[in-house]
């Protein structure tokens, strides 16, 4: 059932949405601001924070992963121990989870239930006190915990000490997608400083594609996608600045290319994939559609094939042919781009000036 070997996709774990890859495109800006916010931990042993705000697939938790493991990195080289946990607050979505999740990264065996969250609060300051080590812990998607009211969790994440007052070496780096101070009491917000604040703005067309011709090369077999293929994912998914939504159409397309007789991925591999994933679309809308926007959409997706864009005037002329071979007269210019309009509107094409 399964003995068919691959001919396209090479490595299908460099897919994953938590594989980090070794360059970020267009992340350095951010990986520079967020070693000056944690430059006090490595010369100093200080606590430190920082927030990452952005949009779905901009790059905040690939972002976040590599800088941490580079600190760790960079400390080891150093003799200076540190450690780094990720938790996804939407799948840990209450402070006892996040704390049980806390805790597990020093004993495995921690049972998720009978103990207050007073205990374990407890029972977690007494393993950091014993690790005598430096932790960045990342809450993802921190928004999703503080709209439950589980505002003290981070008041006593970054004010955690020893008996004696002293600050114990933990350090927070939160994720969301919008901002969070509102959402947050002011003696939260006057140790989170807005300070800590790293932006990232969403991808633009070219840096998209730069994404997916990388995870290419290093996922599937050389010379198994074409150049048009690669720049109707960025094109696809500019609108968003989704790095994410790239990736996916990628996957997607690589699977639906292994059924296909032609050995590589193609701008029409790449369009099913968005249909199967993204689309908007149904068999209803297309259904109520007249005889002539049908033929005008047939014509566009005849014209088009292989290329990732066409001229409009090579869909008029299509236009013509498949009006004469379905004996329908063909409309005027003007009707003819008011029909493509239509089409525009309902989702069937998108149009560039």
């Amino acid at each position: 059932m399964f003995d068919k070997a691959s001919s396209i996709i090479k490595d299908p774990s460099k897919f994953d949405f938590d594989y980090i890859p070794k360059n970020l495109v267009n992340r350095s800006v951010q990986m520079q601001q967020m070693e000056t916010l944690f430059r006090p931990l490595v010369e100093s042993g200080r606590p430190c924070n920082a927030f990452l705000m952005g949009s779905v697939g901009t790059g905040k938790t690939v972002t976040a992963k590599k800088f941490c493991g580079d600190l760790k990195e960079y400390c080891f080289g150093r003799n200076i121990k540190l450690e780094w946990l990720y938790i996804n607050c939407r799948s840990s979505n209450s402070e006892n989870a996040v704390i049980v999740n806390l805790i597990h990264h020093f004993d495995p065996g921690f049972p998720e239930r009978g103990f207050s969250t007073e205990e374990m609060a407890r029972i977690l300051m007494n393993h950091l006190l014993k690790n005598k080590g430096n932790l960045v812990i990342i809450l993802d998607e921190v928004d999703v915990l503080l709209k439950k009211n589980s505002v003290d969790l981070i008041y006593q994440i970054t004010r955690l000490s020893d008996p004696s007052g002293r600050s114990i070496p933990r350090s927070l780096m939160m994720i969301s997608q919008q901002s969070i101070y509102e959402l947050m009491d002011e003696a939260s917000v006057s140790t989170f400083k807005k300070s800590t604040m790293v932006k990232f703005n969403k991808y633009s067309q070219e840096e998209l594609r730069q994404i997916v011709t990388e995870r290419a090369e290093e996922a599937l077999f050389p010379g198994r996608i074409s150049d048009d293929a690669l720049d109707q994912i960025a094109e696809s998914s500019e609108e968003y600045g989704d790095a994410r939504m790239a990736l996916e159409l990628l996957e997607h397309a690589a699977i639906i290319a292994e059924n296909n007789t032609l050995g590589e991925v193609t701008v029409e591999d790449i369009r099913s994939a968005k249909s199967h994933i993204y689309s908007m679309l149904s068999e209803d809308k297309l259904v109520s559609l007249d005889i002539n926007r049908k033929l005008v959409l047939l014509s566009a997706a005849r014209a088009m094939k292989q290329n990732v864009v066409i001229l409009t005037s090579t869909v008029e002329k299509t236009y013509a042919i498949v009006c004469e071979e379905y004996n329908v007269p063909a409309r005027k210019h003007t009707q003819f781009w008011k029909y493509l309009q239509d089409l525009e509107k309902l989702g069937f094409v998108k149009t560039k000036t």
